[in-house]
């Protein structure tokens, strides 16, 4: 059989993808052959065939737009022009291709698009955000309209609900297959074993209260400066509080760093960045608990794996925390309100609050997700009656 897989990054630095590149070796033995559509992948992984479609430019805001123009383009000359076979299955980890038999929702513009009008546009990166995800809710209720996936996967129960809500007729389609972790790298083992050389390291004291924040991106949506904010306000009454920043390329970092001037003048005294790493394990065992005020969200794996490490939580109510945050037990719900944020974390620091009991995650680990998403994608898979040869049928038309 075989299995076209279409995103634009290929890489176990995606979320929404190391999961799907972890079940390679599960597919293969399931008698896949894969084909990937892609921008990037990762040296390392091998597929039977990998389709990089054309590129111009980093893209950035309008990344994903332009990767689904491209994925619907070639589509239609690869089956309605050329009349190429069809591949048994299609797998979109997004809202790439209307006409395919898996999708995989990982986001929610309708969720984003009432955020957005509550934070409204004060620069014109915000007003850029607005237009990208004005775009990305077209695309999503156009696939929505014109799709014939058997299944539409959502990672998590809340952005199921948001894709119910806008397409009740295919309510019957609609799972829910959150992220996958992984628990040999996350775990309180891995935390207790890296925690003093990394806190060393990185000139943390002993007495020392570090948040983390974690982000490779869209700080805004992920409310950074509402974490910045916080962690200020917690300083006065708790000056050993301290944020650990982690992601972001040195370009990014730059803007906020300039931004924080700006805003925050004394920031230096208890922020430290440390950019994209790749033992992100480490960081987390730094840390004594997990910030993470963001507006809007899908499935944030950053929580479960915080979790997993044994982190207290702190988030505010977005979608996919209703998964993993039970309030008082393993974390705390926080208001989007920095005031508010500084007096739940300081209930934390000054011992009013613990945690108690870890709470089981909807999370799967690598293992239970390749099982899950072999599965799915092999019933999802054609059967004709014995002795009827398929037809090759088109993935599109021209839009």
């Amino acid at each position: 059989m075989k299995l076209l897989i279409i995103d634009p990054n290929v890489s176990l630095s995606s979320p929404s993808m190391k999961g799907v590149v972890r079940s390679f070796p599960a597919l293969r033995r399931a008698g896949f052959e894969i084909e990937l559509w892609c921008w990037h992948c990762d040296d390392g992984i091998t597929a039977d065939r990998v389709v990089r479609l054309p590129r111009l430019g980093a893209m950035r805001i309008l990344y994903t737009h332009a990767f689904g123009c491209w994925a619907r383009l070639w589509s239609w000359w690869r089956f309605s022009v050329r009349k190429d076979p069809r591949p048994d299955v299609v797998y979109t980890v997004a809202w790439y291709l209307p006409l395919c038999d898996v999708c995989h929702v990982h986001f929610s513009p309708w969720d984003w698009e009432r955020r957005q009008r509550e934070l409204g546009a004060h620069a014109l990166r915000d007003w850029i955000e607005r237009l990208s995800n004005a775009l990305g809710l077209w695309t999503a209720n156009r696939f929505l309209r014109r799709t014939g996936a058997k299944r539409i996967f959502c990672v998590s129960d809340a952005v199921a609900a948001d894709v119910g809500a806008c397409a009740p007729e295919l309510k019957s389609r609609i799972g829910v297959l959150p992220n996958c972790y992984d628990p040999l790298r996350f775990n309180s083992e891995a935390r207790s074993r890296w925690r003093a050389p990394t806190r060393a390291r990185l000139s943390f004291a002993d007495s020392d209260r570090v948040f983390l924040f974690v982000s490779t991106g869209h700080y805004r949506r992920k409310g950074f400066l509402l974490a910045i904010r916080a962690v200020e306000m917690v300083r006065r009454r708790h000056p050993s509080a301290r944020l650990l920043v982690v992601g972001g390329g040195e370009g990014r970092r730059k803007e906020l760093r300039d931004q924080l001037d700006s805003l925050h003048p004394g920031w230096r005294d208890f922020v430290t960045f440390t950019g994209d790493v790749p033992d992100v394990e480490k960081y987390f065992a730094a840390a004594d608990a997990l910030l993470f005020p963001s507006y809007s969200e899908a499935f944030a794996l950053v929580e479960v794996e915080a979790d997993a490490c044994g982190l207290p939580l702190f988030l505010t109510r977005h979608h996919g925390s209703e998964m993993i945050l039970q309030d008082g037990v393993n974390g705390r719900i926080i208001d989007f309100d920095a005031g508010r944020i500084a007096a739940v974390l300081a209930e934390f620091l000054s011992g009013e609050w613990k945690p108690s009991t870890a709470v089981p995650t909807r999370a799967p680990d690598s293992e239970t997700y390749a099982r899950r998403l072999v599965g799915e994608l092999l019933a999802a898979a054609p059967r004709p009656s014995p002795g009827a040869t398929a037809k090759p049928r088109a993935l599109m038309t021209p839009a």
